[in-house]
């Protein structure tokens, strides 16, 4: 689960962001508060909504997320002197800048068969632009990975500048590996030596890649229909659970099914009650194509508890739908390993079911500067409050102004 994720120099972000997920052990026991790592002095939230004007940042900083994941993942191998993603915000004394971004997280990284709890991880990245007026970064100006087995930051990699990389014993590569001088200085150590052959670093970059996002640099909303019919073609059982979730939303749907058009072309249609011929995926409603393309990564997500990063969740979703969908992931009974939601919303009424440990209220300044803060940061904010009704009344920030 991410504990803490924080950005600096990117998009609306010109200083330094944060998202601090950790609750304390002191805030009333609900399941949707879980501890995943042994003797933490904190729990965390199974849902993360980012709420907010339009354009004050929200998709920003999911996005800031989604490049750390896909830098780490699938650098090696980009075109030489550029890095994909991570924009700096836009005036000449920020190009100059660096981009930083630092999460936290727990993850069973490293761990042996007769040690397989989670363990609490920072990683660090810090990229440069070598030229003026540069939006992008061209290089890797430090990178590292520490976990925390007493209580302390150890370093597991690190690599600062032109240095050679160092690798702690845990990594299971030598100091003296050809491989560790060969990373491009424009991919993470990650990414090439899991390309490289090395165990303990493909074994992160694949779980890593099991994060399950809509996040892109464009639209989060474009779906690709094409992939999604693949998934349920060769997921039955994810094809069997949607139609199910389908009929419970009484969206007069009885089964949904793929099927190969005579040009071999795949695609979904629908069965609904009462109609002769099936409906085509094109000819569904809004609403119902964003949960047909948007259920196998809360699905998988759910499944192997794993954490999912939604721009935009309930784009075209009638509010109670939405409702369940975040209920999916706060219930214990739906979510037994712990899986974690990320999220932006733009309809309120879910505050209804959210604690305010849940929100994260994102504002932009008359400067196009994006600040951030937990609903629980707010004075004399109390509990089972009308979160909705104060929100709105603008007493708690992050609303938009007209006129």
């Amino acid at each position: 689960m991410l504990h803490k994720f924080q950005v600096d120099n990117y998009q609306s972000m010109r200083e330094k962001v944060t998202l601090d997920f950790r609750v304390p052990n002191t805030t009333p026991d609900e399941p949707c508060f879980r501890s995943t790592v042994p003797q933490a002095e904190f729990r965390l939230p199974t849902v993360a909504v980012l709420v907010g004007p339009n354009g004050a940042g929200k998709s920003a900083l999911l996005r800031a997320l989604a490049d750390t994941i896909r830098f780490v993942t699938q650098s090696y191998g980009n075109e030489a002197g550029f890095i994909n993603g991570f924009p700096a915000f836009l005036t000449e004394e920020t190009f100059a800048r660096p981009t930083r971004v630092e999460v936290e997280f727990d993850a069973t990284w490293l761990g042996t068969g007769d040690d397989p709890s989670r363990r609490r991880f920072r990683y660090i990245l810090v990229l440069a632009r070598d030229e003026a007026n540069i939006y992008y970064p061209n290089r890797v100006q430090y990178e590292a990975l520490m976990d925390f087995p007493k209580g302390r930051p150890r370093r597991l990699v690190a690599r600062d500048g032109d240095q050679a990389v160092y690798v702690a014993k845990d990594m299971a590569i030598k100091p003296s590996d050809d491989r560790l001088s060969h990373i491009p200085d424009n991919a993470s150590v990650f990414s090439t030596l899991a390309r490289m052959g090395a165990e303990a670093f493909s074994e992160i970059v694949k779980d890593l890649s099991n994060v399950q996002t809509n996040v892109t640099a464009i639209d989060p909303i474009s779906f690709n229909t094409d992939i999604i019919t693949h998934i349920y073609r060769d997921y039955p059982e994810v094809r069997d659970r949607i139609s199910q979730r389908l009929r419970q939303f009484d969206l007069g749907i009885e089964e949904m099914n793929v099927f190969q058009s005579p040009d071999g072309k795949w695609s979904l249609s629908f069965q609904h009650d009462g109609l002769s011929l099936p409906v085509a995926i094109e000819s569904e409603s809004a609403g119902t194509r964003r949960v047909v393309h948007a259920y196998p990564a809360l699905y998988y997500a759910l499944a192997t508890g794993t954490l999912a990063v939604m721009d935009a969740l309930d784009n075209d979703l009638h509010t109670e739908l939405v409702v369940e969908l975040l209920n999916w992931f706060r219930s214990q009974d739906t979510n037994p390993y712990s899986a974690q939601l990320i999220c932006s919303l733009h309809n309120t009424s879910a505050f209804d079911i959210l604690e305010k440990e849940e929100i994260f209220i994102v504002e932009k300044c008359d400067q196009g500067i994006t600040h951030v803060y937990g609903m629980r940061e707010v004075a004399g904010l109390r509990r089972r409050s009308n979160l909705q009704k104060q929100y709105r009344s603008g007493v708690l920030g992050g609303i938009p102004t007209f006129g």
